[in-house]
């Protein structure tokens, strides 16, 4: 992501980068110079966030996201010139708050990377099972966090998510998000020695939205220790764990 500072210091955030730092997607919508007209901006932006999430894509309109966002309707109009605009800004800005979380997330379990013995990270050292519940532990701990704390968030990810399937616009920022959040995998895998860390990251960010969907429609029903199974599960295979039909965990349940 590009931060472009305004003369006052605060951020007027611009374009969101690709995933090799390059210019990609950019704000639509009219660009803000001063602070105050960057919040203004901003609310309208979250407004619409909201209006996605409790009311679905097609209910937001230019007079709906006003009496959410509480500003006045030319407001609106002003900053974006259509609905199209106006969605296709509120997304870059879910994106570029989701980027930050991860970035957030990554930073920790690099953190845990560093401190973890030197033989764990290559497939098949010792300790290799070991790395592995406590990257499943950290990893199930933020799912959990992500579906009751940030619960609105996962649902907004998935209503663009899914509207993208029918905007060509929204389509090529969909991509690029998902982009993003595999190269991230990607680097990380790197450093515990998968064998195909482009191809494991694919498969775990396409886990991670199927458990995110499965938390938004089952809600609690699951509970922590199917999560958390799952995801042990997952990374033991990304990771090189030998299959062990007997210990794997979930194993007889039903």
């Amino acid at each position: 992501m590009t931060h472009v500072k305004n003369d006052d210091g605060t951020d007027c955030l611009d374009q969101w980068e690709s995933e090799d730092g390059s210019p990609s997607v950019q704000y639509s919508g009219r660009k803000a110079y001063r602070a105050k007209s960057e919040q203004r901006r901003l609310q309208i932006l979250e407004g619409t966030l909201r209006i996605a999430v409790k009311d679905g894509i097609r209910a937001i309109k230019h007079r709906s996201v006003a009496k959410e966002a509480g500003v006045p309707l030319a407001s609106t109009t002003y900053y974006f010139k259509d609905i199209d605009e106006l969605i296709n800004d509120a997304f870059i800005l879910f994106a570029e708050k989701s980027q930050e979380a991860a970035d957030r997330f990554y930073a920790m379990i690099n953190l845990v990377l560093d401190g973890a013995p030197q033989e764990s990270m290559a497939r098949g050292g010792t300790g290799r099972e070991a790395l592995v519940r406590r990257l499943a532990s950290i990893v199930s701990a933020y799912f959990s966090e992500q579906l009751s704390q940030r619960r609105e968030a996962v649902l907004a990810e998935h209503v663009f998510l899914m509207e993208a399937l029918r905007d060509p616009e929204l389509s090529k920022l969909a991509r690029q998000y998902h982009a993003t959040w595999v190269s991230g995998l990607e680097r990380l895998l790197e450093r515990v020695d998968s064998t195909f860390p482009r191809q494991d990251a694919y498969t775990l960010v396409n886990f991670g939205l199927g458990l995110g969907y499965d938390g938004l429609l089952y809600h609690d029903e699951s509970g922590a220790q199917g999560l958390s199974e799952s995801v042990e599960r997952m990374l033991g295979f990304v990771m090189g764990l030998p299959q062990c039909p007997e210990s794997c965990p979930g194993r007889g349940r039903s």
